[in-house]
C-alpha cells in the first residue's frame, strides 16, 4: 500500500505555470503532451531515407550480390568438397568433414 502513495499524479503544472489537481486536467494535459512529442514533424519520409541510406556503406556491390544469389553448380560442390582438407573439427550437428566427404561420394 506504501507504494501506490508514491505512483500516484496529483497535481501539475500547465505550460502558463497554474498547477491543476483535477484528474481530468492531469489526463488531458498528459495525452496532449505525449501526442505532441510522439507527432511526426517531417512528412516528407523519402527525403529523409535517401538522405540516412546515402551515408551507409554498401559492403555487397551489385556485382557481388547477383554472384551470392546464382544457383549452386555441382561442379563447384564437388570442388569445394575435394579441397577440404580431412579431419577438421566438427560442425554444430556433430558430423566431420571426412563424413560429409564419405557420404557425398557415395551419393
Amino acid at each position: 500500500m506504501a507504494n501506490r502513495a508514491h505512483n500516484i499524479i496529483s497535481s501539475i503544472m500547465n505550460e502558463n505555470g497554474e498547477l491543476q489537481t483535477s484528474h481530468r486536467n492531469i489526463e488531458a494535459m498528459l495525452v496532449q503532451h505525449f501526442r505532441d512529442i510522439t507527432e511526426e514533424n517531417n512528412l516528407d519520409r523519402e527525403q529523409c531515407i535517401n538522405e540516412i541510406i546515402k551515408n551507409i556503406p554498401k559492403p555487397v556491390s551489385r556485382e557481388d550480390n547477383f554472384n551470392l544469389n546464382k544457383l549452386v553448380t555441382e561442379e563447384e560442390i564437388n570442388e569445394v568438397i575435394k579441397d577440404i582438407h580431412n579431419g577438421k573439427a566438427p560442425g554444430p550437428d556433430g558430423f566431420n568433414v571426412d563424413f560429409f566427404k564419405v557420404c557425398y561420394n557415395n551419393c
